[in-house]
């Protein structure tokens, strides 16, 4: 059985937020009608989205945001919904705030647009996020709300039908130094061993000597992964950074002329999917991205239209822009640096919506949930303590059915350094994912 929704006018933006949430997420077949008298006399499950309702349908009281054009500062109002704080308060509705104008302002990260203080990479921080200061952003909140809305329409309307989702969890790496000492070449890692042993660093020291001697390099971490990956039945997506002359500070990653790495990826295409880790240097040099994916494209014999944004620079809308321009469908890079959680307000992928055309693109957004440097860098946490805050996202994923993805390098299960009982975090989140 079809639902009915009324609105008065049906915007760019009420279309791409319904169809979200009742197609992506409730799996719920419905259309769209701006005849008042049809909506009335319609002996369908029905709802209304307006200023007032039209009978005794279920009425969601709509504020103006999915109704104007253009980007401008929104007035938020808060309520509670619960326990939790929500915004876009409503009066007389179905609900006390407008699902779906907050959904369609944290999905179209309507904030990244507005002017703000960027950090210091020139990314939109995680703290000046709605969603932070609501402490709603470590949960997908916008699939709960979906969930919700069903159980409200499903108390009015039994026979209407819903389909049903199932968790799954994608773990993704991304490659920013393939190696640690290997393909360094003989100068760069003597002048390693002479600051380790100025340092009285005898790790480090100890695997340098040993890489020179055909060892394994400590960041060579691909078996391992491939055999766990394997283990638990997961399909990984693995980013390589293949820049040529990119940032001297921030692309560190071997040249990707280089057999050793070339052998790398394209040992690892065998097993898993590849996407390109589009370099620091692209953000500001356009024709790199395409150079980049180029290059993987030649390694692997392979079409390339997945991508993350290295150091997660994204800057809106020109990031987007230029990665379609590129050819790129899919994009990887919805999270944030600093703080664990849902950027966009939900563990769904989704289509991004551009804002200055007012349209949905065909560039498809797969969000992230947690970021292992996060974790260490950012929040300062031990293993022990990581792998509980992972717990709780991967739960808040498992209650609505969702897509739980996270970020990985390959660097940070290689036992040393800062990183030693970090291999422990990936496997009991892996052990727990399935």
């Amino acid at each position: 059985m079809q639902l009915l929704i009324y609105s008065p006018t049906v915007t760019p933006r009420i279309k791409y937020v319904f169809n979200f949430i009742f197609r992506e997420i409730l799996i719920c077949d419905f259309e769209f009608t701006s005849i008042a008298a049809d909506f009335i006399v319609s002996n369908s499950p029905k709802i209304s989205y307006a200023n007032l309702p039209l009978g005794d349908e279920l009425f969601f009281n709509a504020t103006t945001l999915l109704y104007n054009h253009g980007i401008e500062p929104v007035e938020i109002i808060e309520t509670f919904f619960g326990d939790q704080r929500v915004p876009f308060a409503v009066e007389n509705s179905a609900l006390p705030f407008d699902i779906f104008a907050a959904s369609f302002y944290f999905l179209s990260r309507y904030e990244e647009y507005l002017p703000f203080e960027a950090d210091e990479h020139n990314r939109f921080p995680a703290e000046k996020s709605l969603q932070h200061k609501l402490d709603i952003l470590k949960i997908p909140v916008i699939d709960g709300w979906a969930i919700i809305l069903k159980n409200i329409l499903l108390k009015k309307y039994p026979a209407l039908s819903f389909g049903k989702r199932k968790f799954t969890f994608i773990p993704t790496i991304d490659v920013d130094r393939a190696y640690h000492f290997r393909s360094s070449g003989l100068l760069k890692n003597t002048t390693r061993i002479l600051k380790a042993v100025a340092n009285l660093n005898t790790e480090r020291i100890v695997n340098i000597i040993k890489t020179g001697l055909g060892q394994t390099d400590p960041f060579d971490t691909y078996e391992y992964l491939t055999e766990i990956h394997q283990k638990y039945e997961l399909k990984p997506i693995y980013f390589f950074l293949l820049a040529k002359e990119g940032h001297e500070q921030f692309d560190q990653n071997i040249h990707p002329e280089d057999e050793a790495f070339k052998n790398l990826i394209s040992n690892v295409v065998q097993t898993a999917q590849i996407g390109i880790h589009t370099s620091y240097a692209s953000n500001t040099e356009t024709k790199k991205i395409s150079e980049e994916i180029k290059t993987l494209e030649q390694i692997i014999n392979k079409k390339v239209d997945s991508s993350r944004q290295h150091f997660l620079k994204i800057h809106l809308p020109r990031t987007y822009l230029k990665l379609i321009k590129a050819g790129i469908n899919h994009d990887y890079s919805m999270g944030y640096a600093s703080q664990v959680g849902f950027r966009a307000g939900t563990c769904t992928s989704f289509f991004w919506y551009d804002l200055q055309l007012e349209k949905q693109s065909h560039l498809k957004i797969h969000p992230f949930a947690v970021m292992d440097v996060t974790l260490q860098q950012y929040l300062k946490l031990n293993p022990t303590q990581a792998i509980q805050i992972i717990e709780e996202l991967l739960a808040s994923v498992k209650l609505v059915d969702g897509t739980f993805s996270s970020l990985w390098h390959n660097e940070s299960l290689s036992e040393t350094g800062k990183w030693k009982g970090w291999k422990a975090v990936y496997e009991e989140m892996l052990k727990n994912s399935v």
